[in-house]
Formats: structure tokens, C-alpha cells, sequence
């Protein structure tokens, strides 16, 4: 039986001036994450309109790949990013077992005995 691949999929809306900014921040992010083990792709799609909106998308062999991703420096840097947003983000992780919202990363971040 094959491992089902996981995701994680973030939105959000930050001021049209910062959109330059945070677009070079996430792509260097991109490359930083498929640089890592357990990594099966991401990317990035922009929306300009009255604010600059974000989709930034990764791909994980293993729920256990993106757990550790969870808990590294890289995560840190993307939820300081998120929190530039001009609202709450939207956060899903798309796992075996269904979908999870951002209480999913904090459990993980936190070591939390029920995330893998």
C-alpha cells in the first residue's frame, strides 16, 4: 500500500506594498523546502487586487516529513510571515486521516503526543 501524500496549504492578504517582499521571502523559501528529505514539490500562487493575496502550497511524502518541517527554523520564518497579513490566514494541512486547521502546527510545534 502506498503512503499517502500530505499537504499544507496556506492564504492570506498582506498590504499590495509588502506583496514584492514577501513573494522574494517565500521563494526563497521554496527552495529551501524542496532541499529537504520527505519533500514532493510546493508552490506559489499570487492574486493582485486591492491587496496582494498568497497561496503557498507543500507537498510531503509522509505526515512524519511534514512534522518536521512543522518544527524547523524554515515554519518559523513562514508564520512570521503570515503574521504580516492584514487578517488570519487561512491554514490546512490535508492528512491520511482528513483535514486539520492551524491547531495542527501548534500541536506539532509543540511536540504534542498525538501528532506523529
Amino acid at each position: 500500500m502506498a503512503l499517502q501524500p500530505v499537504r499544507m496549504t496556506v492564504q492570506w492578504f498582506v498590504p499590495k506594498g509588502e506583496m514584492g517582499a514577501i513573494t522574494n521571502a517565500l521563494q526563497t523559501l521554496m527552495v529551501e523546502a524542496r532541499g529537504e528529505p520527505g519533500c514532493a514539490g510546493c508552490f506559489l500562487s499570487t492574486e493582485l487586487g486591492e491587496r496582494a493575496g498568497f497561496t503557498y502550497v507543500e507537498n510531503w511524502k509522509t505526515e512524519m516529513d511534514l512534522v518536521t518541517q512543522l518544527r524547523s527554523a524554515r515554519f518559523a520564518k513562514l508564520a512570521h510571515l503570515m503574521e504580516r497579513g492584514m487578517e488570519q490566514p487561512r491554514v490546512e494541512f490535508w492528512l491520511p486521516e482528513g483535514t486539520r486547521g492551524i491547531e495542527y502546527a501548534e500541536e506539532a510545534r509543540r511536540g504534542h503526543e498525538e501528532v506523529p
